[in-house]
């Protein structure tokens, strides 16, 4: 898999990567991001389009991880059920807006 810019950032930004940088990640580039993770192209990033890029940055997910007592994979549902705020089990655009203006 091929990792570009667009994912580091979703992937830094669902790690917590981006704390205090809100002035520098406009709605804009956060739905171009929705979309470029939005591998089937549905409107939604489900569970397995972001374990496809979480996994492609096993590392710091395995760092994050530790720092919350958790596995990996426990960490990863709790990673994208914090995205998911309305519990469907897919993460919109705007979702991803929310996540970006209550965590950065």
């Amino acid at each position: 898999m091929k990792i570009n810019s667009t994912k580091i950032v979703l992937i830094a930004l669902l790690l917590g990567g981006f704390s205090g940088c809100s002035a520098l990640i406009s709605d804009s580039m956060l739905k171009a991001i929705h979309q470029e993770m939005d591998t089937n192209h549905d409107g939604y990033i489900d569970y397995s389009e972001y374990l496809d890029n979480s996994n492609a940055n096993m590392e710091d997910v395995k760092s994050e991880a530790k720092d919350k007592g958790m596995s990996v994979e426990e960490y990863q549902k709790w990673d994208f059920h914090r995205a998911d705020s309305d519990g469907d089990g897919k993460i919109t655009p705007q979702e991803l807006i929310d996540l970006a203006r209550k965590e950065l």
